[in-house]
């Protein structure tokens, strides 16, 4: 039976909020790399492109070539020139290593590998290369090619993305609704399933107190706390999968709502194949405490589903897409819970998780997998 499928048959069922989500940690303390200052607002204005150009980036420019001189590309590293164009770190840590053979593409891929001895000694590890947009932008896309390695659990978050103001350096903070003039950010988070999931905070987020997603007391299903986690928002599809020791596409996009409405949007594909998408209408799901779930849920508090309603990201034009983060977020706790669950299913998870990339491209437009 593949690997997937057992993972599956002893996923995490969806949370019904009964109780509390484990989280925080140093990453989403703040412990993680700041953020850099962003340079003067007249870089985000949008450049002017080639209005004959047609089909997504990777059709204009086969194996990604001339790819980054594009105007509407963001960011791109391929690793074969070594480090030099994420703004931290600027060498091989502890954690991450540019490595030669077997890349997706080329010769060269970075490896981000945290073992559980090293998590004995540090609770809290974040393996996470970072990078700033030379503008910022209302909507973006994000390809990266990726390989989860060996049987190991998967990071407690994965990958990440800012929204805010030249002065915003506050994503990544665990438990904290963002003020809607400031900024907003989610991350795409691989479960023991091996499948993805939005985790997603803005400042209209839901808690998870009560039932409807607010936070007043004596509200049915009352926790009897207050708290804010990201807000989850897993695609139904059954493509929602990855193959592990294998190259998978993966692509994101997001957008950001004109101001005054909830037209704000999140949208992924694997390989090309759209998977999910979160938008005004789309899909028909039920929210429950912090989770929206597609299709419905069957949990005893579950409402009629309804079409997603949008996201609302800002109450500021100034909030825009500003920053990533290949970030593999691991806690000792959570790593040594699902390796605990790989084991109950008959599976050897290994004493390290790694994770290789290559070919990671940001712009304003699709780009498609690197063929």
């Amino acid at each position: 039976m593949p690997l997937a499928v057992l993972l599956g048959l002893f996923a995490c069922s969806d949370d019904d909020g009964s109780t509390p989500p484990v989280d925080g940690g140093a990453r989403d303390a703040g412990a993680r790399d700041a953020s850099p200052v962003d340079a003067a607002s007249e870089r985000d204005a949008e450049p002017t492109r080639d209005a004959s150009t047609t089909g997504w980036l990777r059709d204009r420019y086969p194996g990604d070539e001339g790819l980054a001189d594009d105007p509407a590309v963001l960011f791109h590293d391929d690793f074969e020139s070594g480090w030099g164009r994420w703004d931290a770190p600027t060498a091989d840590t502890a954690h991450l290593f540019l490595e030669t053979g077997d890349a997706h593409a080329g010769e060269r891929f970075l490896r981000a590998t945290v073992t559980h001895d090293q998590l004995l000694e540090d609770e809290y590890i974040s393996a996470s290369p970072r990078a700033a947009f030379p503008r910022r932008v209302d909507e973006m896309y994000w390809r990266l090619h990726v390989r989860f390695v060996g049987v190991a659990p998967n990071p407690h978050h994965w990958i990440r993305v800012a929204a805010g103001t030249e002065a915003f350096r506050s994503s990544g903070l665990a438990n904290t609704v963002p003020d809607g003039d400031e900024g907003f950010w989610f991350d795409f988070d691989a479960n023991l399933d091996d499948s993805f999931q939005f985790y997603t905070y803005w400042h209209a987020m839901r808690s998870g107190r009560c039932n409807d997603g607010s936070a007043t007391p004596g509200c049915a299903g009352d926790q009897g706390t207050t708290y804010y986690y990201g807000n989850v928002f897993r695609p139904a599809a059954e493509e929602n999968r990855f193959e592990r020791d294998e190259w998978t596409c993966v692509e994101l996009a997001a957008r950001a709502n004109p101001v005054g409405t909830s037209e704000g949007a999140l949208s992924a594909w694997i390989d090309d194949r759209p998977i999910g998408e979160f938008a005004p209408g789309t899909p028909i799901g039920t929210w429950l405490r912090a989770t929206f779930h597609p299709g419905g849920c069957e949990f005893s508090a579950c409402t009629e589903p309804v079409p997603f309603e949008g996201f609302d990201f800002r109450t500021s034009d100034d909030v825009r897409f500003k920053e990533i983060f290949l970030d593999a977020y691991y806690e000792r706790g959570s790593w040594e819970a699902r390796r605990d669950r790989m084991r109950e299913l008959g599976l050897d998870p290994g004493e390290e998780s790694t994770i290789h990339y290559d070919d990671v491209v940001v712009a304003t437009e699709r780009i498609g997998c690197r063929l």
